[in-house]
């Protein structure tokens, strides 16, 4: 495993054969080659007003359309408020949109795969290991 920060404001482990890919400068991608599985992440400081809640952004996603779902994430995230909702969209691609969210910062985190969602342990296993950086 290998520690990264995809953006200044946190930090996650990531399998060492993993691939990525930051030309957006608001995304990081991440998957690993052979495999469907992707995780993107996104990262949104909080400079001044109140911080949205991660079910009121599930919410938000939600009402964007489509035939969401609430999801159970396999695994949590230490000392943050999180919500995500999954969707299958017409390839039968399967998204999980998740929101991590602290006083001063948000990060929005998306697995996806085209089939089920069973293969991407790496993913959930990086999502469980993302820490804020302390600026």
């Amino acid at each position: 495993m290998k520690s990264i920060k995809p953006f200044p404001s946190f930090s996650m482990l990531l399998p060492d054969e993993i691939a990525e890919n930051h030309e957006d400068a608001h995304v990081a991608s991440y998957w690993i080659t052979g495999d469907t599985c992707l995780l993107q992440v996104s990262c949104f400081r909080r400079d001044s007003g109140p911080q949205v809640s991660a079910a009121e952004r599930v919410s938000e996603r939600i009402k964007m359309g489509g035939n969401w779902k609430p999801f159970d994430l396999p695994c949590t995230v230490e000392d943050c408020d999180a919500a995500a909702a999954r969707t299958v969209d017409e390839s039968g691609t399967t998204w999980v949109h998740a929101y991590l969210v602290w006083p001063w910062m948000s990060i929005h985190v998306t697995v996806s795969r085209q089939g089920n969602l069973s293969t991407c342990d790496w993913a959930w296993e990086a999502f469980a290991t993302i820490r804020p950086v302390v600026m």
